[in-house]
């Protein structure tokens, strides 16, 4: 199951917002971070003190110490006894050293190891890979009666397996200054909510807490001699000593969020947002020893919430990214059903109160003379779209309502001559019913007006039908929206409508005595009433909402920055549980 099953409205679940982004696109997050450092190195050099143990001295004093020897220019193989480099090692007890450079190795990407693994769960950590674009360790290897060799060896450039430590680190969450550094998409979201200063926002960063960082493994190195006491201590030490010179700018930060003191849910303002790490699932149970492709389909997941309670991440019974899309997509952004169609309703209902008619029939006599009045006005208690009690199933056309209007008002009377020879009665009912309705990317907005007419007559013993009941007035409006993708990843509404007119002919037929006594002008006056107070609002009602729809979807996306970057829209359109799914890419990705 993936993102198209999608139905938060589950009680399970009740998130207002959901974002979920795969481990492929946290890498590139931090490919990017590891692409863009200013080369910092890391440089640890160890020498014997008179008690023969390992301490720390500085590059530049051991330099010094061994009259400008480098030992990171002295080949690898060199002999001891008589390279003078060496030997100047040597006098300065020089032991070894290695030197990093963090950043991405001179490799092909498909070499490379994840830079992050996810956990699973809310607060399970994640596998660290340390990668660098340089990595070299040197030193002496001393063996049986004083004899020596000479160590050297540098991470493969070009081809090869890179080297690299692992380790355990936590994600933890922050409160942000509003003036810190952040990316421009998060400050140009900064800057729309101090627009509004009667609701106070909070920022939060979700990050790397380097300071929480477990060794997990060690690199093997080809050329290293198992046991050697130098590699051992660096082994111990490399750890800190990396993430000492990542921490320089900062621990790296995965997402940016925003929340608000008091939230407006008809525009999706949160009010908490959490996290949790989810692995890619087969036949809804998560997979067992997942090949490292598999791992990249796992998610970072947040979720949100208008409330100002902050959710409790649960397990979802799809997944959020299929492996078939990781090179495809960044992620995938779910916006709740009620969430989204409850703020339709607002832009639609107060178009819906012109289109609530009520009818009038008034039927008087003096004597044998009868007056008849057929009338409409607007109505002074209009209905409105609301939610459907039950979804049903989609239609025959596919398509799903999730709103419904019902309107009407019936209208009777009658009256009976002095003699009670002659009687006449009529019926003037109106309608209006409608739906809005949904199927892949579409939204339709359909309503039917109908005013129902009826006039008849009894004189003595006879009953005549002179205005047989029929829809003399029925139109139908049909609105669709389309939410598509511009080639630059922009949300796209298009609208077009079309009204059908299936309105009865005009079906007057005068009969008996009474018929001639011209009562067909009151009746039709019923029947042009209902168009004179319908005229341009049925054939336009519903059509208006392209920019507000656009700019609406377009707001959900300033509530969570995954990557740290704006992303773009990939497809839209609706899941089969009816909430808004959004495919996502970064705009700036890597």
């Amino acid at each position: 199951m993936s993102a198209s099953q999608s139905n938060l409205s589950d009680p399970h679940y009740g998130y207002d917002l959901v974002v979920a982004v795969s481990q492929a696109s946290v890498n590139a997050t931090l490919a990017q971070l590891m692409a863009g450092l200013s080369a910092p190195e890391v440089t640890l050099c160890y020498v014997y003190d008179n008690a023969n143990n390992l301490v720390p001295i500085a590059y530049s004093t051991l330099v010094g110490d061994a009259r400008g020897s480098d030992p990171f220019s002295v080949p690898s193989g060199a002999d001891p006894s008589t390279n003078q480099d060496l030997k100047n090692l040597a006098a300065a007890n020089f032991a070894g050293a290695v030197r990093a450079r963090l950043g991405l190795p001179n490799l092909p990407l498909s070499s490379l190891p994840p830079i992050a693994t996810l956990g699973v769960g809310s607060s399970a950590p994640v596998l660290f890979n340390l990668l660098c674009a340089d990595f070299q360790i040197t030193g002496f290897q001393y063996g049986p009666r004083g004899s020596a060799s000479w160590i050297n060896q540098s991470q493969p450039s070009g081809s090869g397996t890179p080297w690299y430590f692992s380790a355990n680190v936590q994600l933890n969450s922050a409160t942000l200054n509003p003036n810190s550094p952040v990316p421009p998409a998060v400050q140009q979201r900064i800057t729309q909510l101090q627009n509004d200063p009667t609701n106070a926002f909070t920022i939060q960063k979700l990050f790397l807490d380097l300071d929480t960082a477990i060794l997990e493994t060690t690199p093997t190195l080809q050329g290293i001699p198992a046991g050697w006491p130098v590699w051992n201590l660096i082994s111990t030490v490399f750890l800190g000593s990396y993430f000492t010179q990542l921490r320089q700018n900062g621990d790296p930060v995965l997402s940016y969020s925003f929340t608000v003191a008091s939230p407006r849910p008809s525009t999706l303002q949160l009010g908490a947002v959490a996290r949790e790490c989810l692995p890619l699932m087969n036949n809804g149970q998560p997979i067992v020893n997942p090949t490292p492709a598999q791992l990249q389909a796992a998610a970072l997941v947040y979720v949100g919430s208008t409330a100002t309670t902050p959710p409790v991440p649960v397990p979802f019974g799809w997944n959020w990214i299929e492996l078939a899309d990781v090179a495809a997509i960044s992620g995938v952004q779910a916006v709740r059903r009620d969430v989204f169609f409850t703020y339709l309703a607002g832009l639609l209902n107060p178009e819906v109160a012109p289109l609530c008619i009520d009818t009038n029939v008034t039927m008087t006599h003096s004597g044998e003379d009868f007056t008849i009045l057929y009338s409409s006005s607007t109505s002074g208690s209009p209905q409105s779209f609301r939610p459907v009690a039950t979804i049903a199933p989609p239609a025959a056309d596919g398509f799903t309502t999730l709103l419904a209007l019902n309107f009407n008002h019936n209208a009777h009377d009658d009256s009976t001559s002095s003699t009670h020879l002659v009687e006449i009665w009529g019926d003037f009912n109106y309608t209006l019913t409608g739906s809005v309705a949904v199927q892949g990317n579409q939204i339709r907005v359909q309503v039917q007006a109908q005013a129902y007419m009826q006039f008849a007559h009894r004189e003595v013993f006879v009953n005549y039908t002179d205005l047989p009941g029929k829809n003399y007035y029925d139109k139908t409006l049909t609105v669709l929206y389309t939410l598509g993708v511009d080639q630059n990843g922009a949300l796209q509404v298009t609208e077009t409508h079309n009204v059908t007119d299936n309105s009865a002919a005009w079906d007057y037929d005068p009969q008996g005595i009474l018929g001639k006594f011209g009562f067909e002008n009151n009746l039709k006056q019923g029947v042009t009433s209902v168009q004179q107070n319908l005229a341009a609002v049925i054939d336009s009602a519903f059509t208006g909402y392209v920019q507000q729809m656009t700019a609406t979807i377009n707001g959900y996306q300033g509530w969570v920055f995954p990557g740290n970057d704006a992303f773009t829209f990939k497809n839209v359109a609706f899941s089969t549980g009816q909430d808004l799914i959004a495919q996502l890419t970064y705009v700036n990705p890597n």
